[in-house]
């Protein structure tokens, strides 16, 4: 699958090239996994987990372009700390969120329908549901790791599924 990492293009199907993943790859800790996978393996991983956070994450702002393929670039967003992020620019944090997102999709198809994603067991009063994988290779685990949520937080608008239960 061919890359097309241009920012607000038609055509883009990635946020990042395989070069910048290299990059970032000989720096990261652990990284054994992706050195081993050929660059075609590689590129599909970039194009399926940028299309993965556009899928999932609930950014802030708007697209800058009807025309863009992709979620980014984007207008309006606005960072906590008032500063606003460039319609033009992509930020930093969402090259480094597909690199993780493509790091954790390694190993399993984070996109496979499961009601549980994410809870291993539920407890209300007596009554108590553990969830376990129903197929030897399924998970429980999110589409979006909560680490990568994270590392975009800046920029979304908090709606990545994860909810908070308070007790009073």
């Amino acid at each position: 699958m061919a890359l097309n990492e241009t920012l607000g293009a038609i055509d883009a199907n990635s946020y990042v090239t395989l070069a910048e993943a290299e990059a970032y790859f000989e720096d990261r800790m652990h990284s054994s996994a992706w050195e081993a996978l050929t660059d075609e393996v590689k590129s599909n991983l970039l194009v399926s987990s940028s299309q993965m956070l556009d899928w999932y994450i609930k950014w802030k702002g708007y697209k800058s372009s009807e025309t863009q393929s992709m979620k980014w670039p984007r207008s309006g967003v606005v960072r906590p700390s008032g500063i606003e992020v460039d319609d033009d620019v992509l930020p930093a944090e969402v090259k480094t969120a597909v690199y993780e997102q493509a790091f954790v999709n390694i190993s399993a198809d984070r996109n496979e329908d499961n009601a549980l994603a994410g809870i291993s067991q539920l407890k209300a009063g007596s009554l108590m549901i553990k969830a376990g994988p129903e197929k030897p290779n399924q998970t429980n685990a999110k589409p979006v790791p909560e680490h990568v949520s994270r590392i975009l937080s800046d920029l979304t608008t908090g709606g990545n599924g994860t909810v908070w239960l308070l007790r009073a």
